[in-house]
Formats: C-alpha cells, sequence, structure tokens
C-alpha cells in the first residue's frame, strides 16, 4: 500500500478520475505453460474524455506465442469514445495535420458509424470503484480490495481465452507523484506472481510466470501534438527493475545516422526489492538495429543500447521477435509494444563489474506518425 503521506494514496487512487481527459491501467505477464508453451501477454484499459462525463473507453491487448514466434492483437472501442473522436479529438487533430490520409479516412468512417479493420466496437463497458473493476466488453481487470495491486485479469480473442491472477510480490512504487514528466500522475507495482489458464481448441493450458502493473492518469494532448515515447519496463534476475522512459518532441521519429540529436525528456527509475525508487535524468540511449513494418512503414528501433551512469548500468536490450507491432486506431495508427530480453553490466565503484540480466516489456510510441528517421543516439546528460 503507498504511503498516506505521498500525494498519491491508496485506495483513493486506485478506482478513476473523473477530471483527467486519459487514463489508463496497464499489465503484462511473462508465462510458461503446463503443456511447454512460452507465452506473453498484455493488456492496457483506457478511459478518455475532457469532461467528467460522459467517458470514451478503449481497450488493447495481446497475446505473444513465443514458441510459435506468433504475435496476435485485439483492439475495441465503446460508442462513447467514437463520438467523442468524431466530435473533438479528431477534428482538432486534422486541423493540424490537414494532410494526414490515414486520419482521415478514420475520421469519415467514423462519422458513418463505422470502424476499420482490425478494430472492433464493444457492446458495453463500465468502470465501478470500491473496489476498482473495469468491464470492456468480454475483457475485465477486477480488483479485490484497493488497497493493493493483486487483480484477476480477463481477456478474450478469437483465437483464445485467458484468465490471469497477479498477486503482488513487493510493495507499490510511486512513479510520478505530481505529472512532472507528462502530465500523468503514475504508479507501479513492478513484479507480481501470476497464475491462471489460457483455453483455446477445447482445452486448457495452466499458466504461470511473473507480471507488471502500471496505473497512470492526468491531463495531457502530447498525442495530439504530435509527441511520441519510447518506454521499458524490466525485471531483473535479481528482484529489482528499471523503467525507462523517455517522451520524443513531435517530428522526432527514428532518424538516419549523422542527424543532429534530439533533445527529449527522459528519465530512470531503478525500483529495489522493498519498492523503494531511485531516479536518474542521465540517461543515454542508443538503438542498434531497426526493424520496418510492412503494415505501416514505420522503422521500429527495437534493439538498443542503455547506458545509466547513475547506476553503474549499461545494458542491451532486444525483442524476443520482431514483429509485435499493434494497431491503434487513430492518428497513432500503430505502436510497438512487445517482450524483450535484456543483459549488461552493473559497477559498483571500482569493484570488477556484475552480469545483470532479465525480461520485461518495450513500447514504442509515435513512430508511424512522423515523417522523419530516428537519430543514432540519444543523449540526456545534463
Amino acid at each position: 500500500m503507498i504511503s498516506r503521506s505521498s500525494l498519491i494514496a491508496l485506495p483513493g487512487d486506485a478506482g478513476a478520475h473523473p477530471w483527467s481527459n486519459v487514463e489508463w491501467w496497464y499489465c503484462y505477464a511473462l508465462l510458461t505453460g503446463s503443456r511447454g508453451g512460452r507465452y506473453a501477454v498484455m493488456a492496457s484499459f483506457f478511459r478518455v474524455g475532457e469532461w467528467a462525463a460522459p467517458k470514451g473507453h478503449y481497450i488493447i491487448h495481446s497475446l505473444v506465442r513465443l514458441d510459435r514466434a506468433r504475435f496476435e492483437s485485439s483492439s475495441a472501442l465503446d460508442r462513447s469514445l467514437a463520438v467523442q473522436m468524431a466530435g473533438v479529438y479528431l477534428p482538432a487533430y486534422l486541423l493540424a495535420h490537414p494532410t494526414d490520409g490515414h486520419t482521415w479516412d478514420v475520421y469519415r468512417r467514423l462519422l458513418a458509424n463505422a470502424l476499420p479493420a482490425p478494430h472492433r466496437f464493444m457492446p458495453s463497458s463500465s468502470v465501478d470503484a470500491r473496489p476498482t473493476r473495469l468491464v470492456y466488453g468480454q475483457n475485465r481487470m477486477t480488483f479485490a480490495d484497493d488497497r493493493d495491486a493483486g487483480f484477476e485479469l480477463k481477456l478474450e480473442a478469437d483465437t483464445a481465452r485467458l484468465r490471469l491472477n497477479f498477486a503482488p510480490s513487493k510493495p507499490l512504487s510511486v512513479i510520478d507523484e505530481t505529472g512532472g514528466l507528462n502530465g500523468l500522475r503514475y504508479y507501479s507495482q513492478t513484479r507480481s506472481r501470476v497464475h491462471g489458464e489460457l483455453y483455446e481448441e477445447g482445452r486448457a493450458e495452466t499458466l504461470r510466470g511473473e507480471g507488471w502493473f502500471d496505473h497512470q492518469w492526468g491531463r495531457s494532448y502530447g498525442l495530439l501534438t504530435g509527441e511520441g515515447w519510447d518506454w521499458f519496463g524490466l525485471q531483473l534476475e535479481d528482484g529489482r527493475e528499471l523503467l525507462v522512459s523517455r517522451l520524443r518532441p513531435a517530428g522526432a521519429g527514428a532518424a538516419t545516422d549523422g542527424e543532429a540529436l534530439v533533445q527529449a525528456r527522459a528519465e530512470a527509475r531503478l525500483i529495489g526489492p522493498d519498492g523503494s525508487t531511485t531516479p536518474s535524468n542521465r540517461v543515454v540511449l542508443r538503438p542498434l538495429r531497426r526493424w520496418r513494418s510492412e503494415d505501416t512503414g514505420a522503422d521500429y528501433p527495437v534493439a538498443w543500447a542503455i547506458s545509466l551512469p547513475d547506476f553503474g548500468m549499461t545494458i542491451s536490450v532486444a525483442p524476443l521477435m520482431d514483429r509485435q507491432e499493434m494497431p491503434v486506431l487513430g492518428p497513432l495508427r500503430a505502436i510497438w509494444e512487445g517482450v524483450v530480453a535484456f543483459e549488461g553490466d552493473e559497477r559498483d565503484g571500482e569493484e570488477s563489474p556484475a552480469r545483470i540480466a532479465g525480461y520485461g516489456f518495450m513500447e514504442l510510441v509515435g513512430y508511424p506518425q512522423s515523417a522523419r528517421t530516428a537519430p543514432a543516439s540519444f543523449r540526456y546528460l545534463p
């Protein structure tokens, strides 16, 4: 439970925040099945709207079958969000980006009460409190008690159904009390024990593994102005976690080698076994390899070298498979959201460096929007 001395406090902040224009509850899990399958699961439940009511609701989720190199994703929204996109958000975006043909097509379809594939309408949606309960069509995130971040997750896709229980294995961590990075307040449960079942083809497979949970809310218009971000949620083998995030200004995508460095806001946090966080804004990110999407033409920097001088860490991050692009309705078109592995060194003073390694998720947002290519190196050393 987060201390009441914090600006973020549970159980009060576990539920929805009516005056936020964007809010989401996010989780991922890395899982091993009783039949030998290896899986990664991600889900994000969004709540959107300029006023306290009505709100629109949107969910994206994915199932990564690592042993088969298959990525399956889903995208669904309710009618309320469709009305707000057609009446508020897309007109505002198109005034600033009148030549964006993709978004004009989405706008025309919404005015005709239709959606482009593969996006779907949800039959219903609701967000209840005390305890928090998110019901987005057949997909649910249900908390037993708002004083911690234990919950049950249910997801339905064309090929499978999932039921997972997340049980916290360490205290919650406050990531951003004031929204200083991007206008969003933010807490995380960076490690949970996860167990449940995968149902498909008339059979069930028991799953076990570890997971991560985030809750963010506030007022932000970065997506309307063309901002993007890169996010890494990494679980070390020794029980600590690394959170690295970087906001890219409008127009800064993946640029060719030799271009000027993009000055953006970035931060890292090292999260201890007790949930305590050590922040740093000294971050060096260098893309090592890019993957081009056949669907959107976006060049995603899917492999990275990350240097964190304040932590004495240097790591390399690489995807377990390249094709983890997820369609997203609206100007974004898609994001890269997938499972990664990392390894590197940690140096403490004059001692020989120790090896560090683990797994996690990486999120690359805004690359299909960008007309430019990304610089070979980004430095945020004050």
